[in-house]
């Protein structure tokens, strides 16, 4: 079996130090200075203080958070990332109240480094996937 790069290898342990510990200070040695991310059906990207407030909103509402990087994929200076995240609704998240439902939702990054440094990212994730494992819509409602 191939040894992982080490961009992989560091983008695994960022991932879990942020999105499992909450460690959101830890992107510091990842992100550029003019870190982006962009998510499907954003207005408009996100620098990297805003990522790290968006990460602690969504552990708060989901404390147990735990995601699981499935496959990575490296070309040319991009990752690919494919993940799957599991936590229980436990506190208030975008106007919705604790449901204390478990839910699992599943999304993609396409990360692109600058010089070993994360300096765009595009995520495509459905949240109504995550909205209909809260009870809040079903899949067929748009």
């Amino acid at each position: 079996m191939p040894q992982e790069s080490e961009l992989k290898t560091r983008v695994r342990q960022v991932w879990h130090a942020v999105w499992d510990d909450g460690d959101v200070d830890a992107l510091d040695s990842l992100l550029a200075d003019d870190f982006e991310r962009t998510a499907h059906g954003s207005t408009h990207p996100l620098s990297a203080a805003e990522f790290k407030d968006a990460v602690r909103t969504t552990r708060e509402a989901f404390p147990d958070l735990t995601t699981t990087v499935e496959d990575l994929i490296e070309q040319d200076g991009h990752l690919a990332i494919y993940w799957s995240s599991t936590g229980t609704h436990r506190n208030e998240f975008f106007g919705v109240p604790a449901t204390n439902r478990q839910v699992n939702t599943y999304g993609s990054n396409f990360c692109t480094f600058t010089d070993g440094r994360l300096s765009k990212e595009r995520v495509t994730w459905d949240p109504r996937q995550l909205l209909t494992a809260l009870g809040i819509t079903s899949l067929g409602d748009d």
